[in-house]
């Protein structure tokens, strides 16, 4: 149907130049932010700046796909000239948004509530991250490359659990949240008060594992020596201690998911943490 001329479905609501931009759909198979993105411009809110409303990767959600060639939440800032076509759909993403503040949004296995990533090199989109009704903000920026966040000024939240009605609700409502804190629409926002994590590394869970079960909690501290998942014919203990981050028996193949540390109750204490540069230091 896309073929090669597959293109990313950018929507301008509001007068004037966009510099605040809503994705979703970067996997195709999570629909939740696209849902979501229909259902704020079907009541086509009167906004007081302009807003750009971007479908990210529409081959791979008219595939029910998380993607078709490479995962495009891997590529950043992609490339237009590659015969991959999530890398020629990440480059016209990043030249879509420009300099604008994004709220990227996605769906997990692991989580019915609704958790920020932002890069650690990018203060405004910590900023907006820190403001968000989440409970948890993390930068996953030791662990994955190539995400849309490496793009100044993008927030990424995962809103709820994959193809449920709950994380399309999480998702208007964070639509509306980002709309009302950066002055796009009237009215106060719904804001958190989240603690801040580091991503350090992956929990790996053989390819051919059979039942597994996840033992522990994502974002309560494991101890060293706890068991933290078992399958049919093996114990996974703890060789020191880890905050579980996006872990699930089933969101990912080879791992159960990542670990992380404490970054701090604070985004100032976060910023220390990370060595984030001041704003302008981009």
């Amino acid at each position: 149907m896309f073929g090669e001329r597959a293109e990313v479905d950018a929507t301008v609501l509001g007068d004037g130049d966009p510099d605040l931009a809503v994705v979703g759909g970067i996997h195709g198979d999570e629909p939740s932010g696209v849902r979501a993105i229909r259902h704020v411009l079907d009541t086509e809110p009167d906004l007081e700046r302009a807003v750009k409303f971007v479908v990210a990767n529409p081959p791979a959600g008219v595939a029910h796909r998380r993607y078709l060639d490479v995962d495009m939440n891997r590529v950043f800032p992609g490339d237009p000239d590659s015969p991959d076509r999530e890398r020629r759909l990440a480059a016209q993403l990043a030249d879509e948004i420009g300099g604008s503040i994004v709220l990227s949004l996605h769906s997990t296995h692991s989580s019915t509530n609704p958790i920020a990533f932002v890069s650690g090199k990018h203060p405004d989109a910590q900023a907006v991250a820190a403001r968000l009704p989440v409970e948890h903000v993390v930068n996953h920026d030791p662990v994955v490359d190539g995400a849309f966040t490496s793009c100044k000024r993008v927030v990424s939240v995962e809103v709820g659990r994959q193809l449920t009605d709950a994380a399309t609700t999480n998702a208007t409502k964070l639509v509306r949240s980002f709309l009302r804190m950066t002055d796009a629409l009237p009215d106060e926002p719904t804001t958190g008060s989240p603690d801040f994590h580091t991503l350090t590394g992956s929990v790996e869970k053989p390819a051919d594992a059979e039942d597994p079960q996840l033992l522990v909690d994502n974002f309560r501290e494991v101890s060293e020596g706890t068991t933290y998942a078992t399958t049919s014919d093996a114990e996974f203990v703890a060789d020191d201690s880890f905050y579980p981050i996006l872990m699930s028996e089933t969101g990912y193949d080879h791992i159960f998911g990542y670990r992380g540390r404490r970054a701090g109750d604070s985004l100032q204490e976060a910023r220390a943490a990370w060595g984030t540069p001041l704003a302008g230091d981009e």
